[in-house]
């Protein structure tokens, strides 16, 4: 074959590339026109999506605030006239009116009319017949209202009473709202987007509004959109242009999202670009096959002068400079002229790497030895000969098996010969913790590394042995060390955990005595020493509660029950149960009043803001503390802040270990014991939730909790110190429980603050009373009682007995969560062993009637 020059090639090269490129991309041109066809329609379809949501977001909106509204006392009363306020506050809170009629249609409230008013007929709704079959709410379609007459639309729910449908409740539906969702500036330009509702007929569109809306689709248009809840097709739009046509149905009141895309703007840029694309590529093709062509004129100007350079190197005469033009070209011709002083200079080099290489082998503390692929030892280094026993003489031309005992010298030829085969790498760049053998016989653990190289065509196999018998030792007498330390720490807490009851039965006895007592001698002699006891009391039962807390946290006895939660309440009590120690102390005590809604356990939770709020009132001497809340993107953080002696920065990990507190060294028990914060690290890791401490020496701190945001809000419900009543007694109250001394003890703290009290150890002395005639106001009940029986038991066969129910509260000295889901399902309160008496006294007013 003749040699072709170099630009003649380049003209080739170019024609090779430029052709197939251009051809390929016209072909993928027309294949992405498709394909941006395909995403416009699936465009076309989200966009409707979205709107279909904003409208039955907007709708959803009106049935809850209807739903909601339908259930306002007012209306149980008959109360019309506060009914009607309550509307209008609705109609100017959301832009839209409220109608109350009967199931005949007479209007009874109009949130347009004042009260008292004149009102007109309704007239029936086709709706009307819907919600009343069907019991829940229905949205209309197009109507003229009767006062605005103006074109409307309703969200209409029927208001319930005693199982029957007793009214009709209308909130109207904006068709100015619904256009303004579909407005031209929510879409892109030449898009026009509708709604229709369950009949067909428009009742928004984006453009000719006054032209469309309130009249009914086309068949060929609405039958298509009956057929499937979502999708498109391409027909004629209500203009008359061919276009894209997406619907989406809303699945809860039939309307339908309508938007059409004319073609035109689909398919003109498509085709503009294909001929513009198509026509570029060969006007471009043709400069190519010109730039080629002088090319390579100058190419072959440098190749001629490359290769006379080469020439002279060969002969051993000087070199010419290059020249020519070309950078590369010229690079290589530096490079031939430096070639002969870089291979003098690799020689020596290469000497002097040998050297250094044979040093280091020589005195390296780790066996280094190198084999063929073969598996034959080529180099056996002195350490290699203190940690085997062989002479490198011994080692060297043998196999590597003779270093291996089973089962690695049987396996090893085979890795060797799979690896050859396959190149599959087992040992090869990884190091791995083998047995090795020494000359005598014995074995011994070695880590082992192993690295190939080549040299020529031939390989080898560099392989670094260390001995790591003594480490081996080492390593697994920390293991069983740590392992004993563990089981024992998880025996101690699992004993603590499962003692929980029978340790809180003795403390809770005795507290019900000495408070029993404290309030039947007060101003007698002996008086101060009950109160002594009681200070003495409390400690326990403080040390109590945090040791058993934390021991169940150790052993996993706890398991987080999370729910969707307003944290308002649970802030606004905090604030209600620490006023008076506040108030005592003479500090400030400020809650501020938080809507939103969290995820999380109440019950851990409010333990954990107890604990921070116990630990800063007994820091705080002057000033006060606030409870509050932040938002912190879908976290929310609960802040409790102080104006205590703050904490050093050095010690804020610590205060969250066992039995440390900051500045108390002489113990003082009045400080605490130093596990509350101990408790709430444990109860926050437990949650998932995450805390901060923030804190100055001197001036204060701020403990915080980030919690999960839940995206509603919550309904703000009554404070709470409007919740808790007081009482002065004078109902009776039957206490359930099969320990003497706690049933006594009750009953005499129970008296004392003049209630009448009924005891039974058993649920048939439970039976008996109230079958004699004596009906409790309510109860308090221990979980376990004998036989396998619980207060749960109890309480559901006295009110069996009544055939009435009655308020009843739990008293257990078990802290599992199955305890507080069982007392939750049976809508009773739960309270934990010891139980201190202000506790207790709150709990039973809040059960009891109020006061005369």
């Amino acid at each position: 074959m003749r040699p072709q020059r170099v630009r003649g090639w380049l003209v080739l090269l170019v024609m090779a590339v430029a052709v197939p490129l251009v051809l390929f991309s016209v072909l993928l041109l027309i294949r992405n026109v498709d394909a941006q066809a395909r995403q416009t329609e699936q465009l076309v379809l989200d966009r409707t999506r979205l709107l279909a949501e904003d409208v039955e977001r907007e709708v959803g909106r009106l049935i809850a605030a209807a739903e909601v509204l339908s259930t306002a006392e007012s209306l149980t009363t008959n109360d019309m006239a506060a009914f009607h306020r309550q509307a209008t506050n609705v109609r100017d809170r959301l832009g839209t009116n409220v109608v109350l009629r009967d199931l005949d249609g007479r209007q009874l409230v109009n949130s347009r009319m004042p009260w008292g008013a004149d009102l007109p007929n309704h007239t029936p709704l086709e709706a009307d017949q819907r919600v009343i079959g069907t019991g829940g709410p229905q949205v209309t379609g197009l109507f003229v209202g009767d006062l605005s007459q103006a074109p409307l639309l309703a969200a209409i729910a029927p208001v319930i009473r005693d199982g029957q449908i007793r009214y009709l409740l209308s909130l109207t539906i904006s068709q100015e709202r619904l256009q303004a969702i579909v407005s031209p500036e929510r879409i892109p330009a030449g898009w026009r987007a509708g709604v229709i509702d369950q009949h067909g007929i428009v009742i928004a569109r984006s453009h000719q509004t006054e032209q469309f809306v309130g009249k009914r689709l086309p068949a060929s248009l609405w039958t298509g959109m009956q057929q499937t809840p979502d999708g498109f097709h391409r027909a004629v739009n209500l203009e008359g242009v061919e276009a894209i046509q997406a619907y989406s149905r809303s699945r809860t009141f039939g309307w339908v999202v309508a938007m059409s895309v004319p073609t035109a703007l689909v398919a003109t840029p498509a085709r503009h670009a294909l001929l513009l694309f198509t026509g570029g590529g060969l006007v471009l093709l043709l400069i190519g096959v010109v730039a080629a062509i002088l090319l390579g004129r100058r190419l072959t100007r440098s190749v001629s002068q490359l290769a006379d350079a080469a020439k002279a190197l060969g002969a051993g005469r000087p070199v010419p400079p290059p020249g020519g033009g070309v950078a590369e070209i010229e690079a290589v011709g530096r490079a031939i002229r430096s070639a002969a002083d870089l291979i003098r200079r690799r020689e020596a080099a290469l000497a002097e790497s040998e050297a250094r290489h044979r040093a280091i082998v020589q005195t390296a503390v780790d066996a280094m030895l190198v084999i063929d692929e073969t598996g034959t030892i080529q180099s056996f280094n002195p350490a290699a000969e203190r940690i085997f026993g062989y002479e490198a003489g011994e080692a060297i031309g043998r196999n590597i098996r003779l270093l291996m005992p089973e089962p690695y010298q049987s396996a090893h030829d085979g890795y060797l010969e799979a690896y050859r085969k396959t190149g599959d790498k087992k040992i090869i760049g990884i190091g791995r913790e083998v047995e090795g053998r020494s000359k005598d016989g014995s074995t011994f653990p070695i880590e082992l590394a192993v690295t190939e190289w080549t040299a020529g065509e031939r390989r080898h196999f560099t392989g670094i042995v260390r001995n790591i018998t003594e480490r081996r030792r080492a390593e697994n007498a920390l293991r069983v060390s740590k392992a004993e330390a563990d089981r024992a720490n998880v025996a101690k807490s699992k004993f603590l955990a499962a003692a929980s009851h029978d340790l809180r039965q003795p403390v809770q006895a005795m507290m019900l005595f000495q408070s029993a007592l404290q309030e039947r001698l007060a101003g007698h002699p002996t008086a101060p020493l009950l109160d002594s006891m009681g200070l003495v009391m409390d400690g326990l039962r403080m040390l109590l509660d945090s040791l058993l807390d934390v021991s169940k946290l150790d052993a996993g006895l706890i398991v987080p029950q999370l729910q969707d939660l307003p944290i308002g309440p649970m802030i606004e009590q905090l604030g209600v149960e620490y006023h008076p120690q506040a108030e005592a102390k003479g500090l400030r005590l400020r809650v501020v009043p938080c809507t939103l809604t969290i995820r999380s356990d109440p019950a851990l939770l409010m333990r954990i803001l107890r604990n921070l709020v116990e630990n800063a009132l007994r820091y705080t001497e002057r000033g006060g503390l606030l409870i509050g809340c932040r938002r912190r993107g879908d976290r929310l953080r609960i802040e409790v802040m102080d104006t205590g002696i703050g904490i050093p920065s050095d010690k804020h990990e610590e205060v969250f270990e066992e039995f440390f507190q900051v500045g108390n060294q002489e113990r003082d028990r009045s400080r605490g014991l130093g596990l509350g914060l101990a408790v709430v690290r444990r109860l926050a890791r437990l949650l998932g939730h995450t805390l901060h401490l923030r804190s100055k020496l001197g001036t204060g701190s701020a403990f915080c909790v980030d919690v999960p945001l839940i995206a509603r809000q919550a309904t703000r419900p009554a404070p709470v110190s409007a919740r808790l009543a007081t009482s002065d007694g004078r109902g009776m109250i039957l206490v359930i429980d099969d320990e003497p001394l706690i049933r006594h003890g009750l009953q005499a703290m129970l008296e004392g603050w003049g209630y009448r009290v009924l005891t039974a150890g058993s649920i048939e002395d439970a039976v008996r009373h109230v079958e004699s005639g004596e009906w409790p106001s309510a109860i308090l009940a221990d979980y376990r009682l004998r036989d396998g029986k619980t207060g749960l038991d109890a309480i559901r066969a006295v009110c069996e007995r009544l055939r009435t129910p009655v308020p009843a509260t739990i008293i257990t000295g078990d802290t599992a969560p199955e305890r507080l889901a069982e007392a939750r399902a049976g809508g009773h309160t739960l309270l934990h062993k010891p139980i201190a008496a202000h506790e207790l006294r709150n709990a039973v007013v809040e059960m009891m009637p109020a006061a005369d």
